[in-house]
């Protein structure tokens, strides 16, 4: 394309992006001023130069398109009426009694009227094609053209018998290919079967078109300096061009045709190929059209653009030269104001000789250099601060170790004491809280279940075994990450709320995987915790308790409401900060979703990316 030149590329790229955009980093203020202004004048002068080049090759594009559709038209129906007029005369002598007498019977006395008629329809198309008669064998019986191209004998087993064999009585078009040493001569033949009174073939007629005949069919249309026209069969095969030769190239561009869509058409080099096809002869007409004066105008623009180019950047780096060590003094002045702060010297100021921006910034510099004494010590504050902070939160972290190591002993002397049921809470206990005050935030779906079993073991001997737990995890699934502590409120909700006034009551964990909706897929992030895009982990924590109302799961999936919001009555907050949580970490499309009916059970969804890493 026109607007992919170098000149355009080089300049847009120097200022965006890549390696030119770190040497232009590089440079001084005064290089950048000195180099913006300079590519700033370069620009219109070569827009304005693409600008022409694209209107001239428009036009000239649209004139040889204007000029192909005629040319194109022209050879169509040229080739259209040639063909009707070879189709009259095969189908005249395959319907004609004589020659199905001299087929049926090889009667010399109907040689001489087949030669007559033969003669007829040759002078009738005789500048289109020449006729022959071949026996049901393939074996020439008479032809009025005795040449090279008319072949004694057709194979039955391919071209143009084989094909007329499969569709008796219709008109088939087939190239032929005769070799005179190295050379490869392409023509056409034209035929239609001859049927005997019981309806079985009899012979054949054939019209041979050699590339004479297409000459004369298109009368001069295709000529070597303004155009070319190939004519192609159904195989991709060329059987007829108007020049001279043909290369590679040109059979290669007509079958990159052949597999576009309408309208066929498109640039290759030096030449424009348009391709049309013509259901009447079953044939593609391809007509190509040089770009040799296309090519002279780009080159005569591509002159008058150089030379107007060194003109306007003469005198843009004089210009740009003077303008940009005016803007610099400033500069210049704040460089050297700026080094001095840099050893120390915090009291230096800079002389404002104006009220424009840069005037404006010196002022702000002077203002900023009476303030940084005072800022740098309130900032020494704030270290100390921090500090101090720190070692709260140091201090703050003691209480939970405390606490795990006062439950590890109370955990032995049950043991000494014989006390079972104290040896697990206070068991159990220590393991929830070591995994509480563990510094990792994401961990593997095995360990969250093992710390959901922990808490169950508690509840247990403090609600006499009144539930069962169970734990439906595949295999495959149990290394998936997700937030610490996201199952355990959901399972203790399970427990206190949904089986509070029940005897007996089940609670179960289930995880699958699942299809994400097509509009709630995204993209993964930079952080590696979303990487699956169509697929998600989906956890189902379930009870046969009591259930809620419609209004309650209602309230309780409702969306757009922040976890303090939806918890400020202080209800169901583990399962709010849980969903907050989930969708803090991975967005909207993730989270928490409950069905409940009254009477009968509560089941959350837990919907979390699918991450074994």
């Amino acid at each position: 394309m026109i607007f992919k030149a170098f000149p355009l590329v080089f300049f847009t790229g120097f200022l965006t992006k890549g390696d030119d955009m770190k040497i232009f980093k590089k440079l001084s203020f005064l290089g950048k001023i000195f180099t913006g202004m300079t590519i700033t004048s370069i620009i219109p002068m070569l827009a304005g130069y693409l600008l022409l080049l694209q209107v001239l090759n428009m036009t000239y594009q649209n004139y040889l398109n204007s000029e192909a559709e005629s040319t194109l038209a022209q050879a169509e129906e040229s080739l259209e009426a040639a063909f009707s007029n070879v189709f009259d005369a095969i189908g005249g002598l395959s319907e004609d009694e004589t020659v199905r007498q001299f087929l049926s019977d090889e009667d010399r006395k109907y040689a001489e009227d087949l030669y007559r008629k033969l003669y007829a329809a040759t002078v009738k198309c005789g500048s289109y094609a020449s006729f022959s008669v071949y026996d049901r064998e393939g074996y020439r019986k008479m032809t009025i053209s005795d040449n090279k191209y008319v072949s004694r004998k057709l194979s039955l087993n391919w071209n143009i018998l084989y094909r007329a064999d499969r569709h008796p009585g219709e008109y088939v078009v087939c190239n032929a290919r005769l070799y005179e040493g190295e050379k490869r001569v392409e023509y056409l033949r034209v035929g239609r079967t001859v049927s005997d009174e019981r309806g079985e073939i009899a012979g054949y007629v054939i019209a041979t078109i050699v590339k004479d005949n297409f000459d004369n069919i298109f009368k001069g249309l295709g000529k070597e300096k303004e155009g070319v026209i190939y004519v192609m069969d159904d195989f991709r095969e060329i059987v007829y061009f108007s020049g001279e030769s043909y290369s590679e190239e040109v059979l290669n561009a007509g079958k990159a045709l052949l597999d576009m869509e309408e309208p066929r058409m498109s640039m290759e080099k030096d030449s424009f190929y348009y391709l049309d096809y013509n259901d009447a002869c079953s044939l593609y007409i391809m007509y190509r059209q040089p770009t040799g004066f296309l090519n002279h105008m780009k080159g005569d623009v591509l002159g008058i653009a150089v030379i107007s180019g060194i003109f306007s950047i003469f005198a843009c780096l004089f210009l740009s030269g003077y303008f940009s060590r005016l803007i610099y003094q400033p500069i210049q002045r704040m460089q050297h104001a700026i080094g001095e702060i840099k050893r120390g010297n915090y009291e230096v100021q800079i002389e404002v000789n104006g009220d424009d921006e840069l005037g404006q910034l010196s002022e702000s510099f002077n203002v900023m250099s009476r303030h940084l004494i005072d800022n740098t010590e309130r900032l020494i504050q704030r270290e100390r601060e921090l500090s101090d902070s720190n070692i709260k939160m140091m201090q703050a972290q003691l209480n939970p170790h405390f606490l795990y190591n006062t439950l590890d002993t109370m955990k032995w002397m049950a043991k000494e004491n014989e006390m079972p049921e104290l040896v697990s809470m206070a068991s159990n206990l220590a393991q929830i809280l070591r995994m509480s005050i563990s510094a990792k935030p994401i961990i593997r779906l095995f360990e969250e279940i093992a710390l959901v079993e922990a808490y169950t073991e508690v509840q247990k001997i403090r609600f006499e075994d009144k539930f069962d737990l169970i734990v439906d995890i595949p295999a495959e699934l149990e290394n998936c990450t997700l937030p610490k502590l996201t199952l355990q409120p959901l399972v203790e909700n399970a427990i206190i709320h949904g089986l509070a006034d029940c005897e007996t009551g089940m609670v179960l964990v289930q995880a699958a995987v699942v299809k994400l909706p097509e509009g709630l897929r995204r993209p993964g992030r930079r952080d590696g915790l979303t990487q699956i895009t169509e697929e998600a982990l989906q956890i189902l924590v379930q009870d046969d308790g009591v259930g809620m109302t419609a209004e309650e799961v209602e309230r309780l999936n409702e969306q757009g409401q922040t976890a303090r919001e939806r918890t400020a009555g202080h209800e169901s907050i583990g399962y709010n900060n849980v969903d907050a949580i989930i969708r803090l970490h991975y967005g909207e499309p993730y989270g928490l979703y409950a069905e409940s009916e009254w009477g009968v059970g509560t089941g959350v969804y837990l919907t979390l990316p699918l991450n074994r890493k």
